[in-house]
């Protein structure tokens, strides 16, 4: 049913070139499990102290650098609700919270997420740029930063959670269209209102907008949207990205030694000392690499949160894998191999059940430890093996449990 709904909106936005709303994408339950999710994001990001990074607060419209003092002193508890902790902050005064990179401060996030999105990309493909999500929270009334668009190349899809509801205005008119982000913003809009488009939104709605069309949103009672960026970086941005990318990939190629050039040598071509196929192996390779670091994250930006923490079970355990993310292997020249879990790159040596193993995983298969080592052994010792194993828990790209019940005791991940 999902899936339908997504293909719907991908439909109606013409392939995600024009405003569009749908109608309950979301569920209840779900709307209830992102606001907990995203309260946990709230007390993480607190909790890394770098408050000055990322956060944008409005009290009465105006910026307000100096509630993170307040926030970081009464960080959400299990028994505040994302609304009463709001109000413990901000009292009975109109505000405004926005907080981008929330995949940054919460792999379970990350993983709703990516479950949820799911199916858009499907249909509409993997942004090269990535997937980011940033969420609104307050009672400001309109948006503080006036009529708006994003930028160029990043489309966003709204997910209102409520209680309230919001008034969603666009203005998808080819004059506002080209004009350029960021160079006029308009804040006197009153009068601009009559000429737009207003959507409903209630919560559990989505609506999706174009980077190139105007906008402004209206929330005059407490609500809280996130906001997913479909990001599709610029070309000269993307390939300068690549190039020094590039730089780190080595190739299998004879490494000779290049001439001096003389001195009355007049712009000599590159080809003409280099090896022009070596160059495009390299960039070949890093742009597959970069597509199965995205892919590996469920097409999310930022890579999953190191769990420094995390436990490898003592005797018998079994692992699985998660459906938002799979995990992808890359040969590399010097016998090793690269394998992508949550938008990381673990080196390791090859194996050739490897790739086998890493298949069930994607499969959904639950895998016992001794069936691991059964396939592995002995081309790769313990080391090897619980060395992967603990950099795949340390990331959660995987998951451990017991075969029975009964707490077995742990081991530290080294």
């Amino acid at each position: 049913m999902q899936s339908e709904v997504w293909e719907n909106l991908y439909k109606d936005s013409v392939q995600l070139t024009k405003p569009a709303q749908v109608k309950q994408l979301l569920s209840a339950e779900e709307m209830e499990a992102i606001q907990l999710l995203i309260k946990e994001v709230i007390d993480a990001f607190l909790e890394k102290g770098t408050v000055h990074v990322g956060l944008k607060t409005y009290v009465n419209k105006k910026l307000r650098n100096d509630m993170t003092g307040p926030m970081l002193a009464n960080r959400p508890s299990s028994f505040h609700s994302i609304e009463s902790w709001s109000k413990y902050i901000f009292g009975e005064e109109k505000f405004g919270m926005v907080l981008n990179s929330l995949e940054e401060y919460s792999n379970e996030f990350s993983e709703k997420a990516a479950m949820l999105v799911r199916p858009l990309l499907e249909h509409a493909g993997l942004p090269l740029g990535g997937l980011s999500f940033l969420f609104f929270m307050g009672n400001y009334g309109f948006t503080p930063f006036g009529v708006h668009k994003e930028a160029p190349g990043e489309e966003g899809i709204l997910f209102h959670l409520g209680p309230g509801k919001k008034q969603f205005y666009t203005w998808d008119d080819p004059i506002y269209n080209a004009m350029a982000h960021n160079k006029t913003v308009f804040h006197d809009f009153d009068s601009m209102l009559d000429h737009a488009m207003c959507y409903e939104l209630e919560p559990g709605d989505a609506m999706f907008i174009p980077h190139q069309v105007y906008h402004i949103a209206n929330t005059t009672e407490f609500s809280l949207s996130f906001v997913m960026d479909y990001i599709n970086p610029g070309s000269e941005l993307f390939l300068n990205q690549l190039a020094l990318d590039a730089g780190n990939v080595e190739v299998a190629h004879e490494n000779n030694y290049l001439s001096p050039v003389k001195m009355d040598t007049r712009t000599a071509g590159w080809e003409q000392i280099l090896d022009p196929s070596s160059l495009q192996k390299k960039v070949d390779i890093a742009f597959r690499r970069k597509i199965l670091e995205l892919k590996s994250n469920g097409g999310i930006l930022r890579k999953s949160k190191i769990i420094s923490s995390t436990r490898i079970p003592n005797g018998s355990f079994l692992i699985k894998s998660k459906s938002a993310f799979p995990i992808y292997l890359d040969e590399q020249s010097n016998n090793n191999i690269l394998v992508f879990a949550r938008g990381h790159r673990i080196s390791s040596k090859t194996h050739p059940k490897l790739p086998q193993l890493i298949g069930q995983l994607n499969n959904g298969e639950t895998i016992d430890i001794s069936y691991i080592r059964n396939i592995l052994e002995p081309e790769w010792d313990m080391i090897d093996i619980f060395g992967l194993l603990g950099k795949l828990l340390q990331i959660e790209a995987i998951i451990a449990d017991y075969p029975e019940t009964e707490n077995q005791g742990s081991q530290m991940v080294s």
